[in-house]
């Protein structure tokens, strides 16, 4: 399988498990695109996301992840440190409130484009433990060439009792934050310590890359954080970007056919996104 056909799968399995009868579940889940949409709309003055609904998590796969995953794959193919941190045999990747699948669906997509099959574990850091069940079996999915793994690392980011007895994670070669600051930048003033910990934990040498929403808010925030703690921004960028969707109309087309009326995944985003390093 490759990267899109994997996430066609996990819809699929998603998908089977939300009760009723198509037309139904069609309903349902339009009405989950609209809810999240409006939703991200409210990032600066607070959400009532919650991602416990297999609704909501399919909408946010079908929605969102595969532009996310896009988008992450392009900027590791524009940027020589991430690229090459891939030629390695090893790499140890933690994904910051990567439940989704939008961080490591990238890498992968990346590796296969580009040829590359070094072992990759992917730790998944989030509070929404359902996530799990959508992408524990992926390395079955895809080619044996391909050596990676994913684990589940429950933490709340809120709730220093939750994550502070965790800290072998510390050690990963790359830390990914995709679209995850702008949820919780309502709960900063909690969340912070999170991030200023992780952030001073990170080994020397490290990467981190962080993508979101293009609001002097939510980069803001990962640059004082990086600047306070000896994390050095070596590429930025903020602006539009045209995230390429051939393999997605290709291998989502059932759900295409679905929900075109309410929207498509997107295929342009505005964006700020940084590559630091450790110093």
């Amino acid at each position: 399988m490759n990267c899109f056909q994997i996430i066609k799968s996990v819809l699929d399995e998603a998908y089977s498990q939300i009760p009723g009868d198509d037309v139904n579940k069609d309903n349902d889940i339009k009405e989950a695109i609209k809810y999240l949409r409006k939703e991200y709309t409210s990032l600066l003055t607070g959400n009532n996301i919650t991602y416990s609904d297999p609704i909501t998590r399919f909408a946010y796969i079908y929605t969102y992840v595969t532009s996310h995953a896009n988008l992450v794959c392009t900027l590791i193919e524009q940027d020589d440190n991430l690229g090459n941190l891939f030629n390695n045999s090893k790499v140890n990747v933690a994904c910051i409130g990567g439940g989704p699948g939008s961080d490591f669906l990238g890498i992968l997509k990346y590796l296969m484009t580009n040829k590359k099959s070094p072992t990759v574990k992917f730790q998944l850091c989030d509070k929404e433990k359902t996530w799990a069940e959508s992408w524990y079996d992926v390395d079955d999915k895809i080619d044996p060439i391909f050596r990676i793994s994913t684990s589940y690392l429950p933490l709340d980011v809120t709730k220093p009792d939750d994550w502070q007895a965790y800290n072998k994670y510390f050690q990963s070669d790359l830390f990914t934050m995709i679209y995850f600051m702008s949820e919780v930048y309502t709960l900063k003033d909690v969340a912070n310590e999170y991030f200023a910990n992780l952030f001073s934990q990170a080994k020397p040498g490290s990467l981190f890359l962080f993508v979101d929403n293009n609001n002097p808010s939510f980069y803001g925030w990962f640059d004082k954080l990086a600047k306070d703690n000896s994390i050095n921004i070596i590429n930025n960028k903020t602006g539009r970007m045209y995230l390429p969707n051939h393999e997605d109309k290709n291998d989502l087309e059932i759900y295409f056919e679905k929900f075109q009326a309410i929207g498509n995944p997107k295929i342009t985003a505005d964006v700020a996104y940084r590559v630091g390093r450790k110093e």
